[in-house]
């Protein structure tokens, strides 16, 4: 019986999580307000399968239900917690070796002190706004903007 239940509270949350993911698409790409970023308007024309500028319920259904299908590694019609894991993992994963590409400068699969050193100080720069050598909260909190729009 808990088994069970704990299969209907999993199956419950997936269901919300996928309302979710289509409502915060949609959030991010409210009218004049671009803060999701290039990951928004992916996310946005993922969701909007044929093209016509709105997600429709059978979009959001059919986005939520291509999500289930990924998670469910084995197909067996349910997600493991062995499965979530192995989903978040991977996807953390090629983050990690995307942005190991972009700090390792030569490429020699090996982040050497200099590189490190070096993408601190760029990103230091970008943040600084005003170019005084301090970061304001205003300015880190601008910067983390502008750095989220990006990735």
């Amino acid at each position: 019986m808990k088994r069970a239940l704990q299969r209907i509270a999993l199956k419950t949350g997936l269901a919300v999580a996928g309302v979710v993911i289509a409502t915060s698409a949609l959030a991010q790409l409210a009218p004049g307000d671009h803060s999701g970023g290039d990951r928004g308007v992916k996310m946005f024309e993922r969701f909007d399968a044929d093209g016509d500028g709105v997600i429709s319920k059978a979009e959001a259904e059919n986005a939520r239900a291509s999500h289930f299908a990924k998670l469910d590694g084995d197909g067996d019609g349910a997600i493991t917690e062995a499965e979530m894991i192995a989903s978040i993992q991977s996807r953390v994963a090629e983050r990690a070796a995307k942005k190991f590409d972009r700090i390792d400068a030569n490429g020699d699969g090996r982040i050497s002190q200099a590189e490190f050193a070096a993408k601190s100080e760029r990103r230091f720069a970008q943040v600084d706004a005003n170019g005084d050598g301090m970061i304001s909260r205003a300015e880190a909190r601008d910067g983390m903007r502008r750095h989220h729009k990006a990735n």
